[in-house]
């Protein structure tokens, strides 16, 4: 079987790779810098070098391919212009979906969204079927592409399935990387109480998903919010990174107002690069807004069971970010969990 990836070269992509690897499948992957995807895979991948908006490269991809996943996308910053999420969420969908459609040995194409596309939930988890409010361009322009992806499947039968991800964490991941140091250096307070919730999932219950949506039948045409086995609040949340690096959350809470203050006047500092503020609006709105889903569908129709505990999945995080700062990785390697973190005998 050969198995084709876009986005193999990002956190998700990265350990999904790895894990058709250990077991033994035929990887093709579309890659920037061939050079770098193969220093990070070795030979035992196929690299198509090209663009997500290159047709012929992305041909090249998926011919003979049985299973495409397409993870390809771009993280959300508030500087970044709308237009280049549109240009990879929305046109590279298209032109992904344009590749496959001639493809006779296409068993599934997984479509990689996002709960965002939920935007804020409150504390009520939110289904699929649930409301649907992006609010910024990044959730706006994941949720034009699993449209696209599921037109597909309604009229030309193509046998796509859409996975959202939670907010996934874990080995290789280095999105939360600053908010394990800050806690780490004692340096970061809870806003507003820390009484917002959030519904993390570690990266390997996350590939379990994506597996489960690439081989079960009912996945056809169907969208799958994928998380944790339950939500926590920030302040729960803040605490176990704490427990996992061996310190104490300090105690007390900094008001919404003064963070939100705080993020305007970093944001008015000339010549800084705006994702190394301390504060953002966007962060701060992270930071204090809810944001938890219902995983039942998944449950009843893939199987999918979460099996990482959050104090497991957070100790696994934090010695991968601790051998990190010692300078044992370089800043772009990824590593699965079992290469950083032994269960105990």
């Amino acid at each position: 079987m050969t198995i084709a990836v876009t986005g193999a070269t990002g956190f998700l992509g990265t350990a999904l790779v790895n894990d058709l690897l250990q077991q033994k499948q035929a990887v093709r992957i579309l890659a920037r810098d061939a050079h770098k995807a193969q220093a990070q895979f070795g030979e035992s991948v196929e690299i198509v070098q090209g663009e997500i908006h290159q047709k012929e490269k992305l041909r090249q991809l998926v011919a003979g391919a049985e299973i495409v996943y397409h993870l390809a996308g771009r993280l959300y910053h508030p500087s970044t212009p709308a237009e280049l999420y549109y240009q990879t969420h929305v046109e590279g969908t298209r032109a992904m979906l344009a590749a496959c459609a001639g493809e006779t040995h296409l068993q599934r194409f997984v479509h990689c969204s996002t709960t965002g596309v939920h935007g804020v939930t409150g504390t009520k988890p939110t289904a699929e079927d649930g409301p649907i409010a992006p609010t910024n361009p990044y959730e706006a322009t994941k949720l034009e592409g699993e449209r696209l992806a599921l037109k597909a499947w309604q009229e030309n039968a193509l046998p796509v399935s859409i996975i959202r991800p939670g907010l996934v964490y874990g080995p290789g991941d280095l999105h939360l990387s600053g908010l394990f140091k800050s806690i780490q250096k004692d340096l970061f307070r809870v806003i507003g109480g820390g009484r917002s919730y959030l519904h993390p999932v570690y990266i390997d219950d996350m590939i379990a998903a994506f597996r489960l949506c690439a081989t079960r039948p009912e996945a056809i045409g169907r969208s799958y919010n994928i998380a944790g086995s339950h939500p926590v609040s920030f302040q729960h949340l803040a605490r176990g990174i704490a427990e996992a690096q061996g310190k104490h959350l300090p105690t007390g809470s900094i008001p919404l107002w003064l963070a939100n203050l705080a993020a305007d006047i970093f944001d008015l500092i000339p010549g800084v690069d705006k994702e190394k503020l301390p504060l953002t609006r966007s962060r701060v709105a992270f930071l204090t807004s809810s944001r938890i889903y219902d995983i039942s569908r998944a449950s009843a129709e893939l199987g999918y069971e979460p099996v990482i505990e959050l104090d497991e999945g957070l100790k696994r995080t934090a010695n991968y970010y601790k051998t990190l700062r010692n300078g044992a990785l370089a800043p772009t390697e990824r590593f699965s969990s079992q290469q950083l973190w032994k269960p105990p005998n």
